[in-house]
């Protein structure tokens, strides 16, 4: 079994943590990816789990084995790097053998393992020619081969799309959860892109600043945010926050951002009350935001569209409440115009609540 546990991982760097007491177990045979922007921690976790880094506090587990004190080459992991790393002065072929004549597996097992990995990663036609003769996602694809075809128990991919061109990172990443699922082994992935996370992952690991904000699967982590920085950070665009103030009156409960009053229902109303603070955040989806050119009911809210952005067969909408700005995702087919007035609903059941302080999720 080749889960990995890590327990209370601290790395400090001077006066800089660059993580801090993260605790987290990663499944046998599944596919996570750290997730955060540069400088969040997440390629550091990554290395101390590699070995390449020393924890500060903490170990780190690969199945049953505390690994901490191991050399990388004792640990059992292949690692495959942002910069592809491809020997022009051999072939592909012999590129992608390496790691097995260093182990000195017989030439017909070599053979056949390298023709396996080769077709999961199309480069069978290319196999007998050098990696300098194609572009960057050969050479990664020849990287990335190199390290699947020794088997091990896990494998780290550290933003190994980031340098390739749009077309090849979208077909790539399609080829790389395919692997997942043939090669059957532990992958940890690391990335600042969402897309890449949301599409490759079986659970997501965000992190900012060394701390680790939510550890879910894509679908929670993407509709049930754990932090205002969850909410924000995944989403294209993310989440809308607006600071508002819980308000008591005359038996119902409020949300009071300044430029609108929004009324919460009576459940949502009991647990907001209990909490130890009054100043919260209200957080909605963009989709989950309806829209009309006229007033539909008492609870809609009058808005002016600032801005309309194309966005595929939709439209993001920026649309204007005093100081506030929240931005719908749209049909294209809802003509409203710059300057013009526009109706929104926040339907209840989508709407997320953080602490303003702790910026913790609520609801």
């Amino acid at each position: 079994m080749a889960r990995v546990f890590l327990d209370h991982l601290t790395k400090v760097f001077g006066k800089l943590t660059a993580v801090d007491d993260l605790t987290v177990e990663i499944l046998d045979k599944s596919i996570v990816a750290f997730l955060g922007p540069s400088g969040c921690g997440k390629t550091t976790t990554m290395r101390m789990i590699a070995g390449l880094e020393t924890p500060t506090k903490g170990d780190v587990y690969i199945g049953d084995r505390n690994v901490t004190k191991l050399s990388p080459r004792d640990r059992d992991v292949g690692m495959v790097f942002q910069f592809a790393v491809a020997y022009n002065s051999m072939s592909i072929y012999d590129n992608m053998a390496i790691p097995l004549k260093a182990r000195k597996v017989p030439e017909s097992e070599i053979d056949k393992r390298v023709m396996e990995v080769a077709e999961l990663l199309k480069l069978t036609p290319y196999l007998k020619r050098r990696p300098g003769e194609f572009d960057v996602s050969v050479q990664q694809r020849t990287a990335i081969a190199r390290t699947i075809v020794k088997e091990r128990e896990v494998y780290l991919l550290d933003e190994p799309l980031t340098n390739l061109p749009v077309k090849n990172r979208v077909e790539l990443r399609s080829e790389l959860k395919r692997l997942k699922e043939v090669v059957g082994r532990t992958m940890i992935y690391v990335t600042h892109d969402q897309s890449e996370a949301m599409t490759l992952a079986d659970k997501i690991m965000v992190m900012h600043n060394g701390r680790l904000q939510q550890y879910d699967t894509p679908e929670n982590t993407y509709n049930k945010p754990a932090s205002r920085f969850v909410a924000w950070f995944v989403g294209e665009p993310g989440m809308n926050l607006i600071d508002c103030s819980l308000v008591e009156k005359e038996g119902k409960t409020f949300l009071d951002a300044g430029d609108f009053v929004y009324e919460v229902p009576n459940e949502m109303g009991d647990i907001l009350r209990k909490q130890p603070t009054t100043e919260l955040i209200l957080g909605i989806r963009g989709e989950h935001i309806a829209i009309s050119e006229e007033k539909k009911d008492l609870d809609w809210i009058e808005t002016t569209v600032q801005v309309v952005e194309p966005w595929g067969n939709r439209f993001l909408m920026h649309l204007q409440i005093g100081k506030q700005v929240f931005i719908a995702r749209v049909p294209a087919t809802l003509l409203l115009q710059v300057g013009e007035k526009a109706w929104i609903h926040l339907p209840p059941e989508k709407i997320r609540i953080f602490q303003k302080k702790s910026e913790e999720a609520i609801l």
